[in-house]
């Protein structure tokens, strides 16, 4: 195996694993409103917007 490729890998996994609280959270968040059978509300939206901008962020700046 190409040993960069396995840096890559190790730090991406490291990344994610870090997140994961976040990421359940966020995930918890979004499914509330289904859960309860109702759509979102306009700050519930914006929450989420305000999350996947920054998640995406974070993976366009590597």
């Amino acid at each position: 195996m190409n040993p960069e490729y396995i840096t890559i890998a190790i730090s991406a996994i490291e990344q994610l694993a870090e997140a994961a609280p976040s990421i359940m959270s966020d995930i918890k968040s979004l499914l509330a409103p289904i859960k309860e059978g109702r759509a979102p509300t306009a700050e519930e939206w914006q929450v989420a917007q305000a999350a996947l901008d920054a998640a995406n962020a974070k993976v366009q700046a590597g």
